[in-house]
């Protein structure tokens, strides 16, 4: 953790340096050790101003506060990046839960293995047919699922060469998962 410190119009104490160091040690946890900050206190009469500046591997913050007493700008601007910092995180973490959930899906429907047979449960067992086995375009899947009874596709993407399900939704629209 790098920070730097700049005072406009006012001097830097050792008090208010370990507020800062103090209070920024929160985002180790959140960004690790390779973050870099950049805090700007400036004083204008009555205002004073404090802005933070976080530059990381991931992304740039930027938090301001700006009220009566230095300290409470200070703690204004960390509470402002550190929302911001926290649902950064979150976002990052929905992608990585949606993409195991994707890849779940696909394992429980047998995609994993690239089945090259459709099964479907009826009452007195197990019906097996046989699938295309060359690759077809997202386009070729949509007029295969129109074509089907079926409420899904599963098919190799010619483009991607990944195993991608088209299903209907209940609403009637389509969805594509990709794997």
């Amino acid at each position: 953790m790098n920070v730097e410190i700049t005072g406009r119009h006012v001097v830097i104490t050792p008090a208010i340096r370990t507020y800062i160091l103090k209070r920024l040690r929160k985002f180790v946890k959140i960004f690790g050790e390779e973050i870099n900050f950049h805090v700007i206190i400036d004083v204008e009469k009555e205002r004073q101003t404090a802005e933070v500046l976080l530059k990381s591997k991931l992304l740039d913050l930027t938090g301001k506060g700006v009220t009566g007493d230095m300290y409470s700008s200070i703690m204004l601007a960390i509470e402002k990046l550190e929302r911001q910092a926290l649902k950064h995180k979150s976002k990052v973490i929905e992608g990585k839960r949606q993409r195991v959930k994707t890849k779940s899906v696909a394992v429980n429907l047998g995609v994993a293995e690239v089945s090259t047979r459709i099964r479907t449960q009826k009452r007195s067992g197990i019906q097996e047919e046989e699938a295309q086995r060359k690759p077809m375009a997202v386009e070729e899947a949509v007029l295969e699922l129109n074509q089907s009874d079926y409420p899904f596709v599963v098919f190799r993407n010619s483009e991607s060469g990944d195993v991608n399900i088209l299903y209907r939704k209940k609403d009637g629209t389509l969805g594509l998962i990709t794997g």
